[in-house]
């Protein structure tokens, strides 16, 4: 019953994203990164709707919400007052930002309905100082605005960290991971996928998108260093996302086995 509920969500978010590109998209290749936004959305949603309904939460890492909860509001701050992020796709407008509000509404909520787990060896902390270092000296300028710049590079610097703490505590846990939980990790998995290849065509321009006012080191290495964050996210993801589809193929719950 609940890999069927699987398939049929998977399914109405596909169908929901084919009616946004038809009725909202001017059809341009920057749509993906609203592709992107919205997996993630979809994700965040699904957990919190489903520990709204079962009380759960004791496989959901606190760390892994909070780290996601800081990017989403530092992105927010960058692309609700400039423009120099969105996509340039007609959804880029309002249907992008409006699933990174409703992202960070669902983050927010589910991370306060996280108890703190003592199994979890990454700290949300152990991220933000090191994360603001970077893009404090290194982050790209098409904003022309230094903390709204630093504020988008960062988010994206934190998100592709962010999913370890919940990775490393599938480790220390053994049995069935639940369908949300799973379902929460491949839409965070596939966002960076996609994003990557957004990048991989228009990393470019951060490198060539400082002005005189920036305060970035190495302003030329910004996309770089966002190619690199990305990669380094599918890393982190890439056994689980293997273990994911295995089950799917097989049509069994994912077990994780403790190390």
């Amino acid at each position: 019953m609940k890999q069927q509920l699987n398939y049929t969500l998977w399914i109405s978010f596909l169908f929901s994203t084919i009616l946004i590109y038809l009725f909202f998209s001017s059809g341009e290749f920057s749509f993906i990164l609203t592709l992107a936004c919205g997996i993630q959305c979809f994700g965040f949603g699904l957990v919190f709707v489903t520990i709204s309904i079962t009380k759960e939460t004791s496989g959901l890492s606190k760390s892994t919400f909070i780290c996601c909860a800081q990017a989403l509001l530092a992105r927010l701050f960058s692309i609700l007052t400039f423009e120099g992020y969105l996509p340039s796709d007609a959804t880029g407008d309002y249907v992008y930002r409006l699933f990174e509000i409703l992202s960070l509404i669902f983050c927010i909520l589910t991370a306060f309905s996280i108890k703190n787990n003592k199994q979890e060896l990454f700290q949300w902390y152990y991220f933000t100082p090191v994360m603001l270092i970077i893009a404090y000296y290194i982050h790209p300028g098409l904003n022309s605005h230094s903390f709204c710049d630093i504020s988008w590079v960062f988010a994206l610097y934190m998100e592709s960290f962010a999913i370890l703490p919940q990775i490393h505590l599938f480790t220390k846990r053994e049995g069935i991971i639940e369908y949300h939980t799973s379902n929460f990790v491949i839409t965070q998995a596939l966002n960076k996928i996609i994003c990557v290849i957004f990048w991989f065509y228009s990393y470019e321009e951060l490198n060539r998108s400082a002005d005189e006012s920036t305060i970035s080191v190495a302003p030329w290495l910004s996309g770089y260093f966002v190619m690199v964050a990305q990669m380094i996210s599918i890393i982190i993801t890439a056994d689980f996302v293997y273990k994911y589809l295995q089950s799917w193929k097989q049509g069994i719950p994912l077990v994780m086995l403790p190390s």
